[in-house]
């Protein structure tokens, strides 16, 4: 295990040189996973932008389609089609964060149940 030293200890015997090279050498590894992470979560934020516009683009295509091959279909309809898709996704997609909430709720009322129908004492007593 290391010892502790102060930085008048260090200052009074000139380490510091060779204090800031042990300390560099101490950030490297998390250095390195720093890297790592960044470029997978840059590559996997580039993925999903990637599928978003490819999304959109097929939504648009598809309202086109729509448009040319049915008469009763306008641009007004694609567009609100469009919107409702994009909120309700948005919307989903805001609200996942609460899913292990969920869970711990689901969990908490099924011990207020277990709560509510166990006996007590004047039950007990009764017997």
């Amino acid at each position: 295990m290391e010892s502790m030293v102060n930085i008048r200890t260090v200052s009074s015997f000139g380490y510091e040189n060779i204090v800031a090279k042990q300390y560099d050498k101490k950030l490297e590894t998390p250095y390195d996973l720093a890297i790592q992470k960044g470029n997978v979560s840059g590559f996997l934020m580039g993925f999903s932008q990637l599928v978003m516009f490819i999304v959109f683009g097929l939504i648009f295509y598809l309202g086109t389609l729509f448009i040319r091959d049915n008469d009763d279909v306008t641009v007004n309809d694609v567009f609100t089609a469009i919107f409702a898709i994009m909120f309700a996704g948005m919307s989903v997609g805001n609200n996942s964060h609460f899913m292990p909430d969920a869970a711990a709720a689901k969990n908490a009322a099924a011990n207020l149940f277990l709560i509510l129908d166990s006996e007590d004492e004047s039950q007990i007593q009764t017997r």
